[in-house]
């Protein structure tokens, strides 16, 4: 009998919710505005984190530094939506001695340069590494081009390496 064989995980994404502030045509995991706040528990999320701290495997660039394939993302749906639970997933992570922390958004929140920094700096001292924007087509429909450009140049100056 021929077996198929799965390696170890390296990488992984936590999904807080579904709950999204767009529809995007291209999400194949159909997030939406329609989603309820059904977020991660606090026990699931620490049972989570807790089996994958030893798995997850650091960017090439280092454990403080984000790569695609590499370390551990925080999505959804929107993880801003819940910015609360965001912060204490990303406290955990960090205890945990999980590498390159990061977290993705399309922005939506971005909408005052103060807000903006705030966020991304009390992130980044919690542990975070890096922050993945989301910048396409479909997000444009949904997110001001003037928000995404505010989380990039903000994200850029609270850390160069987010």
């Amino acid at each position: 009998m021929d077996r198929f064989y799965v390696d170890e995980p390296v990488s992984g994404g936590v999904f807080l919710s579904y709950r999204c502030t767009g529809e995007c045509r291209h999400c194949m995991y159909a997030c939406s505005p329609l989603w309820r706040g059904d977020w991660i528990s606090k026990s699931d999320l620490k049972l989570i984190l807790t089996e994958l701290a030893s798995r997850i495997v650091g960017s090439p660039a280092g454990s403080g530094r984000i790569s695609m394939n590499y370390g551990l993302h925080f999505t959804g749906g929107e993880p801003f939506l819940n910015f609360n639970l965001l912060l204490e997933a990303v406290k955990l992570a960090h205890e945990l001695d999980i590498p390159s922390i990061f977290v993705e958004t399309n922005a939506f929140w971005c909408f005052e340069d103060d807000v903006t920094r705030d966020r991304f700096r009390e992130l980044r001292d919690a542990g975070l590494h890096g922050v993945l924007v989301s910048v396409n087509p479909f997000t444009v429909e949904w997110v001001p081009f003037e928000r995404t450009d505010r989380a990039i140049r903000i994200g850029r100056e609270v850390s160069p390496t987010m």
